[in-house]
Formats: C-alpha cells, sequence, structure tokens
C-alpha cells in the first residue's frame, strides 16, 4: 500500500510539472487615472515607482503620488464617477475605493461616458490564458509544430492590411491561398511570426489558408479555409474617427477594434503599448489573449511567461 501511494504521489507530481505554477487571477482594475499633467507617478509595491505619462488603470494596491505640477482625474470602473486628484498628493488604491493619503483629492461627481464593463468583461475573461503549459522534454521544446491555425474571421483595411500567422519552424515555407489563387511564402527563419499584406483586395468577405511547406513539399492543410473581410478607406476613416474619441487610451482603443473584427490591428496597438510601458504588467492579459485569438501560440506563451515572472518579482 505504501508503495502505491509513493507512486500515485510521483505520477502527479510529474503532471504538475508539465504546468507552470497557476497565478493567482487578478481582479479587473478599480479605477484609471487620464488627464494626465506634470509630474505623476505610481507604484504596485509602494517601494519602486514609475512616471506615468497617459492612460493609467489601477487594481487594488496601487499607489499615485503628484509633484509640484502634477495632477490628472480619477474615473472609478463600477460607477463612472470621477475625481480630481491635485498637486503634491497621494492616494492608495483600495478594493472599491480610492484612499487618500495626503494632499487634495476632490468628492466624486458624475462623469459622463461608459462605466467600461465591456473591458472589464473582457479583462477576466483574458485570466484563463496566462498560464503555461510547460513542456515535459527539451527534445518537445524544441521540436516545431507543422499544424499552422488562423483566425477564422478578421477585417483588415488599406491602413491595417497584414494577415499573420505563427511561424512553425525556421526552416518551413507557406503557401497562402486566398480566394483560390496561391502566393509562394519564404522561410523566416528569425521571425516571430509571418506576416502577409495584402494589396489591392476588393471590399467584401474572401477565403484564404495557409499551407505549411518543408524542402520536401506540402506538410501541412488545414481542414478549412478561414476569412478575411476587406473594408474600404470610407468605412476605415468612420473607424479611426471614433478610435480618436478614445483620447489615447490604448485599451479602450483595442476593445473598439477587436469588436470590429480588427484583431490584428488590435494586436500592434497592444505591442506598441508595451513596447512603451513594460512594467504595465497587470494590463498584460489583454495583450496574452489578443496572441491566443490571433493563434500565435508561441508569442502568447512567451508573454505569459513574462507575465508570471513580473507577479513573482512584486511578491
Amino acid at each position: 500500500m505504501k508503495s502505491t501511494t509513493i507512486g500515485i504521489g510521483i505520477v502527479f507530481a510529474s503532471l504538475m510539472c508539465g504546468f507552470s505554477q497557476v497565478s493567482l487571477a487578478k481582479e479587473p482594475p478599480v479605477a484609471k487615472l487620464v488627464q494626465v499633467e506634470g509630474e505623476v507617478s505610481y507604484s504596485r509595491n509602494g517601494t519602486r515607482w514609475n512616471p506615468v505619462k497617459r492612460t493609467k488603470y489601477l487594481f487594488e494596491g496601487y499607489k499615485i503620488k503628484t509633484g509640484e505640477d502634477g495632477s490628472g482625474k480619477l474615473i472609478d470602473q463600477q460607477t463612472g464617477m470621477a475625481q480630481e486628484l491635485g498637486r503634491n498628493s497621494e492616494i492608495e488604491v483600495g478594493a472599491n475605493k480610492i484612499l487618500l493619503i495626503s494632499g487634495n483629492l476632490t468628492k466624486p461627481k458624475s462623469e459622463s461616458g461608459s462605466i467600461f464593463q465591456s473591458l472589464m468583461n473582457k479583462f477576466a475573461k483574458a485570466q484563463r490564458y496566462t498560464t503555461v503549459r510547460r513542456s515535459l522534454t527539451t527534445n518537445d521544446e524544441n521540436s516545431c509544430d507543422n499544424k499552422v491555425r488562423t483566425i477564422s474571421s478578421v477585417t483588415l483595411s488599406p491602413s491595417h492590411p497584414d494577415l499573420v500567422w505563427r511561424n512553425a519552424c525556421p526552416e518551413f515555407s507557406y503557401r497562402l491561398v486566398i480566394d483560390g489563387n496561391a502566393v509562394e511564402i519564404a522561410a523566416q527563419s528569425t521571425s516571430e511570426m509571418i506576416r502577409y499584406t495584402i494589396e489591392d483586395a476588393k471590399p467584401g468577405q474572401h477565403s484564404y489558408r495557409v499551407e505549411v511547406l518543408d524542402k520536401d513539399g506540402t506538410v501541412y492543410i488545414p481542414r478549412k479555409d478561414s476569412t478575411f473581410t476587406w473594408v474600404d478607406a470610407k468605412a476605415e476613416k468612420e473607424m479611426m474617427a471614433a478610435l480618436d474619441t478614445f483620447e489615447g487610451d490604448a485599451f479602450e482603443q483595442t476593445n473598439y477594434l477587436e469588436t470590429k473584427g480588427m484583431y490584428v490591428a488590435a494586436m500592434d496597438v497592444y505591442r506598441d503599448y508595451f513596447a512603451e510601458n513594460p512594467d504595465d504588467n497587470d494590463m498584460r492579459p489583454l495583450l496574452i489573449q489578443s496572441y491566443n485569438d490571433l493563434k500565435l501560440t508561441n508569442l502568447k506563451d512567451s508573454e505569459a511567461r513574462l507575465y508570471n515572472a513580473a507577479l513573482e518579482e512584486d511578491f
């Protein structure tokens, strides 16, 4: 009996080693800081402070402080109520309210606009993609998966004309078939993803699929084609005007783009944001979900490892 118990324990431990430690899922942001002016900084742990230059989503435990010329507006994500944060002030974000430590914070007042509920729901959903399965052997980690899948439906436009897919292996090349017409794409050994720019497409829906090739021929053909919808310059102009109303809030912008099916454009906004703000780890699950939606599993896993490593540093 004892040996059986030990054996079960070893099997269980082996299975668990195949997965990364599951991080505690974060609740959605409590508030966001907008209209940032002058010297404003934030901290996740009260010891390391980073400057705030644009809209910032605030989670429980965050601290914000302003300098002599610093100020901003806080918007509660549940109620939509707004408070003005004055100069030489410090606050801490509680579970469902903002706590004034020093300085000046006005009383809450009604703020026009949305309560960002759809964004908060998406953030909660994105948490499921932050756990990474580790390969059980080194050979598994280095092996190539030739089954390249593509998002089932995506919207493209003249300013955002790229299809993307996972780079399966350094030596693999690809055949992109659009509406029955094929184009050969050479292997790109160092690319983290493959991007192909669509040119002169007619407005409307088009079918496409990505076939995988090696030196001996085709190694993978998907069972089912995906589709992309091409919108013309006029329709794109209307969407860009809508994006301007979000006043530089990258996460409201990406949320809007995704509702329009423009998943590649949204991914590019996420990537630009995190390139400029690599310390904003708490919002990273949204980029991880974006990679997941586009079937970029290698980038999803890499970003999830970064997310979990940063969480471990905080505690």
